[in-house]
């Protein structure tokens, strides 16, 4: 007798003290608590018995989960008794949401008596959550140029490919463009011109084209845009000439005592090929055409 009564002490104490909230019940339709731990409804920052009452109305009263569907997701658990879990959010006395993993077993043959036992993993998800944006950003960091924010080269080429070995069937545009005499800005009027000319173009590029074109700058003052879903290869040379435009009238803006200017080449799928190195090589071809005449151009490139 008395080896019980030291094991039933022992039992409560581990109960009060295990840092899992316990709660026993009785489910249906009229949902009756048979036993809650201490830790269960201090983590909440409740008493024992608004605890209870609020168990009592609803798991779904302040544990953001929907009953219906754990019963769906779990229905085979349930019917034989294995356990499974649960996470959700739950909104403290105090307001506070904290996240809870729920360990759950449900006894049919005891009259639907349900098991819970769960722990506060707020600090776990919000790490974790951490992590995940300190690595998307570490990825993005390396997909962009460092100088203007614009896809480096590397990503480009994989953006491009992705877009070509893609089921859908769309006509695609590939945007070569290069400053005119870079050198010489730079050797007359400093770097520093050279790094404003450089960002004036990135951001030009950025307001020309929408959102479903990638832009890179592909070292030095070499830069590309990829355009999907082409409709009307006339829109795109007229882009390419607004960005002509607008990078020579950053000329008295800048100080500069002549026009900066661009060489342009665009290469259209499928007849300048359909890979990342065709397009780049055709485009780039087309581009030296407009180099080798009067520079400030653009030219098609055209299979011959």
């Amino acid at each position: 007798m008395e080896n019980q009564v030291l094991e039933e002490s022992v039992f409560q104490k581990v109960l009060k003290n295990i840092p899992l909230g316990l709660v026993v019940s009785k489910e249906g339709r009229q949902r009756r608590v048979y036993y809650v731990n201490q830790t269960a409804y201090e983590v909440m920052g409740y008493s024992k018995e608004e605890y209870i009452a609020l168990i009592e109305k609803g798991w779904s009263k302040f544990v953001d989960v929907n009953i219906r569907q754990v019963i769906r997701d779990n229905h085979k658990q349930i019917r034989t008794g294995e356990p499974f879990e649960v996470l959700a959010k739950a909104k403290t006395k105090s307001g506070e949401e904290k996240w809870l993993l729920h360990r759950v077993v449900v006894r049919m043959n005891e009259g639907s008596s349900c098991y819970v036992s769960f722990m506060d993993v707020t600090d776990k998800i919000e790490k974790e959550r951490l992590r995940i944006r300190e690595e998307e950003a570490l990825r993005e960091q390396a997909a962009r140029d460092s100088f203007t924010k614009l896809y480096n080269r590397g990503t480009m080429e994989q953006l491009v490919e992705k877009s070509l070995n893609s089921a859908k069937q769309s006509q695609y545009a590939y945007i070569a463009l290069d400053v005119d005499n870079f050198k010489q800005i730079n050797d007359i009027y400093g770097h520093a011109m050279g790094d404003m000319l450089i960002l004036q173009l990135a951001k030009l590029l950025k307001q020309v084209f929408n959102q479903k074109a990638s832009v890179a700058r592909m070292g030095g003052d070499e830069f590309a845009v990829f355009l999907r879903d082409v409709e009307e290869r006339e829109a795109v040379y007229d882009k390419a000439a607004r960005v002509l435009a607008g990078l020579r009238e950053q000329k008295d803006g800048m100080g500069l005592m002549t026009e900066p200017t661009l060489s342009i080449g665009i290469a259209f799928t499928p007849e300048a090929g359909m890979s990342f190195s065709e397009l780049y090589h055709r485009a780039d071809e087309a581009l030296y055409h407009v180099k080798n005449e009067e520079k400030n151009g653009i030219s098609v490139y055209h299979f011959s």
